[in-house]
């Protein structure tokens, strides 16, 4: 008997086992399926966004099912490549729907190609020769020094940084030059000087770069186009820059001025300007000898000019037969040239007995003479009321 006791056990452990065995495997065979996805999410996307689009947009498209995917630069935009989970330069391009994908349609800029304002024609990156047309004309990238009134309606200047002196005397040029990238150009001194005819279209030139406007438009005759909205905020030099421009009198009041050093004869000679600039930044200026001479329309309100830093104001306003402004306010502490200031200012009659003149210890010679400033109006000479 306790030998058939010993042989039992062995026998009801194998039992046990297949019963766990048994029911392990029912378990598993009981077990819930995870069913194949039918569909998948495509991603398809447009780099840079304003370059171009994309067809279809992203979405979820069902699972094997072959999509067409277009990418159309926008205009001054090319095609480039696709990146992400499929690359290459073919264009269009099929795509089957395996998996969930992420695919991008790169663009880059053509070589030549309008800015946003839709008029500037931009060529950073084309060689000197190179030629792009933009509304069915073809342009040419040029040197300043391939640049001729000639020529100067098709071409290209992106990347010059010196227009100096480039139409000067130019007597006939009224060419259309409205388009052209000045975005990097530094110097525009005497730019259009003596120019008889030329008052084409400027107000889109971006002229943030340029330090030097001296004499710019100096004895352009009819010129008289809208620079409200130039930027000049880097110019350190305007003397001349409109002197003899006898027909100009667009709007200024908004030209943030804040570092230029000097204006000595910017309007003289500017018969019809008469534009407010009470807003302007002149703290930085030293220099306004000659700026209104024989500006006979100039009446604009200049009440509130910081001169503080002024030295020269000499002929400033002779000859300015329409101003009269209250100018009390000014202190021209520093100031130590008013040689002929006032000289024939035939209206000019402010009370300006408060300035702090005394660098100047005696009447500057025609300080006022031809004007009807009177004496209990003028400067106590050598004090600091």
């Amino acid at each position: 008997m306790k030998r058939l006791q010993n042989n039992f056990k062995p026998l009801l452990f194998l039992v046990l086992a297949g019963f766990a065995f048994t029911s392990c495997s029912s378990d598993d065979d009981n077990s819930p399926t995870i069913p194949e996805p039918t569909s998948y999410q495509v991603s398809i996307n447009a780099s840079p966004s304003n370059g171009g689009t994309v067809s279809p947009q992203s979405g979820e498209f069902e699972k094997d099912q072959v999509i067409n995917i277009t990418a159309t630069p926008l205009q001054g935009w090319e095609f480039k490549e696709w990146q992400g989970d499929v690359t290459g330069i073919d264009n269009p391009i099929q795509l089957a729907v395996n998996a969930t994908k992420n695919i991008t349609a790169v663009f880059e800029r053509d070589l030549f190609y309008l800015a946003d304002n839709g008029v500037t024609i931009m060529a950073p990156n084309a060689p000197v020769g190179g030629t792009g047309v933009i509304n069915g004309i073809t342009y040419t990238k040029r040197t300043v020094d391939q640049i001729t009134p000639e020529n100067a309606e098709t071409t290209c200047t992106s990347g010059i940084t010196d227009m100096s002196n480039l139409f000067n005397a130019a007597n006939t040029f009224n060419g259309d030059i409205s388009h052209w990238d000045v975005s990097t150009v530094t110097n525009m001194n005497n730019m259009f000087q003596s120019t008889d005819v030329f008052n084409a279209d400027l107000s889109n030139w971006d002229v943030s770069s340029v330090t030097n406007m001296g004499t710019l438009f100096n004895n352009a005759l009819v010129f008289n186009s809208d620079l409200s909205n130039w930027d000049v905020s880097s110019v350190t030099v305007m003397n001349g820059i409109f002197a003899a421009a006898a027909a100009f009198n667009a709007d200024l009041s908004n030209w943030d001025v804040s570092n230029v050093t000097t204006m000595r004869s910017m309007f003289n000679g500017a018969s019809s300007f008469n534009s407010d600039l009470n807003s302007w930044d002149m703290s930085s200026v030293t220099n306004t000898g000659w700026m209104f001479f024989n500006a006979s329309s100039f009446n604009g309100d200049i009440t509130d000019w910081n001169v503080s830093n002024v030295t020269a104001m000499d002929f400033m306003f002779h000859e300015a037969s329409n101003f009269n402004r209250d100018i009390s306010n000014w202190n021209v502490g520093n100031v130590t040239n008013m040689l002929r200031m006032f000289a024939d200012a035939t209206s000019f009659n402010q009370n300006i007995s408060g300035w702090c003149v005394t660098n100047l210890t005696s009447e500057p010679n025609d300080f006022a003479s031809g004007s009807p400033l009177s004496s209990s109006n003028k400067p106590i000479w050598g004090t600091c009321p």
